[in-house]
C-alpha cells in the first residue's frame, strides 16, 4: 500500500477508474434524487468515515484552519459544494458519455488557470492547444452541428458540465496552496466545511423541488458515492497532485472519457456518436499541444 501511495501515474489510474462511477451511478439515480440532495448525502455519509480514520491527525492539523481558513474555505467549496453538485444538475439533461468527453478539457483549462494565476508566459504552440481543445469542446456540445451556435441552442446539461470542468480546474491550479496537514485531516476538514456551504441549499431544494427519497436505489448510490467516488478517489487524487504537481494530475482527464465511456456504454447502455468521434480527438490534441512548455 505504502507504494501505491507514492506512485503518482498508479495513483491518477485509480483516481479515473473510482470517478467513471460517479457520473454513472448518477446518471442511475437521477429520476429519483435531486442533484444537491445527492451531493449532500453524498458528503454527508463519507464525513463520518473521513473523521474516523483522520482522527489521530485532526487535534494536530484543526490550528491550521484559523490560519489558512480562507484558502481552505475555498477549496472546500469549489470541490464539495460546487462540483459534484453542478455534475448531477448537468446529468439530469445530458449523458454520461458527454459528461467524460467535455471533462477531458480539463488539462488545457488547467494550464490556462495556471497561466493566469502565476503569471506564467503562453507559447504559440500552447495557444493553439486551447484554440483546439476548445474547438473540440463545443463539436460535443453542439453536437456536431455549428448551426447551434448561430440558434443559441445548447443542451444546457452539457453547459453544466463545462462550468464543473472549470471549477475542477480551479481547484486543481489552487491545491498547491493548502496549508501542510494529513491528507485524511485536509479531506475531513475540506467536507465538512463543504457540507456547511451545501446545507441550506440542500433544505432548499427539499422544500421547493423535492426531496431525496429513502430507497434502495438512493442508499445504494450514495454509498458508492460516498466510499469509491468521495473518500478513496479525493486521496488518492489529492496525493497525486503533492507527488507530480497540478498540471500532470489534471492528465486523469485523459483516462476519464476512455473508462468512462465504457462503462456508460456497457451499464447504460449509451451510445458512442459521430461528434463524439470528432470531439474527442481535437480534445486530446489540444490537451497534448496545451502541455508543452513549463
Amino acid at each position: 500500500m505504502k507504494s501505491i501511495w507514492n506512485h503518482a501515474y498508479l495513483l491518477m489510474a485509480l483516481t479515473a477508474i473510482a470517478w467513471s462511477g460517479n457520473s454513472i451511478t448518477a446518471r442511475f439515480v437521477n429520476d429519483i434524487v435531486p442533484p444537491i440532495g445527492l451531493s449532500f448525502w453524498r458528503w454527508a455519509a463519507a464525513a463520518p468515515i473521513l473523521i474516523i480514520m483522520s482522527w489521530p491527525h485532526l487535534r494536530r492539523d484543526l490550528p491550521m484552519l484559523k490560519q489558512n481558513w480562507l484558502i481552505m474555505l475555498t477549496l472546500s467549496v469549489l470541490a464539495i459544494s460546487m462540483y459534484s453538485t453542478l455534475i448531477y444538475q448537468a446529468l439530469l439533461t445530458t449523458t454520461a458519455i458527454n459528461s467524460f468527453l467535455i471533462n477531458a478539457s480539463r488539462p488545457t483549462i488547467i494550464v490556462l488557470l495556471s497561466i493566469l494565476f502565476f503569471r506564467q508566459g503562453i507559447t504559440f504552440v500552447q495557444s493553439i492547444g486551447f484554440v483546439v481543445a476548445l474547438l473540440g469542446t463545443f463539436t460535443i456540445i453542439l453536437r456536431g452541428e455549428p448551426s447551434h451556435l448561430l440558434t443559441l441552442e445548447f443542451n444546457t446539461g452539457d453547459l453544466w458540465v463545462l462550468a464543473a470542468t472549470t471549477v475542477w480546474a480551479l481547484y486543481t491550479v489552487l491545491l498547491p496552496k493548502r496549508p501542510k496537514m494529513h491528507p485524511t485531516s485536509f479531506l475531513a476538514i475540506t467536507v465538512m466545511l463543504g457540507l456547511v456551504i451545501l446545507l441550506p441549499f440542500y433544505i432548499w431544494e427539499t422544500i421547493y423541488i423535492k426531496p431525496t427519497p429513502l430507497e434502495f436505489k438512493t442508499v445504494w448510490g450514495v454509498a458508492y458515492l460516498a466510499i469509491i467516488s468521495s473518500i478513496f478517489a479525493y486521496l488518492c487524487y489529492n496525493r497525486a497532485v503533492e507527488l507530480a504537481g497540478p498540471n500532470k494530475a489534471g492528465q486523469v482527464s485523459y483516462m476519464l472519457p476512455i473508462i468512462g465511456s465504457g462503462f456508460a456504454i456497457l451499464l447504460l447502455g449509451e451510445s458512442f456518436q459521430f461528434f463524439h468521434a470528432i470531439g474527442l480527438p481535437l480534445i486530446f490534441c489540444g490537451v497534448y499541444l496545451g502541455s508543452k512548455g513549463k
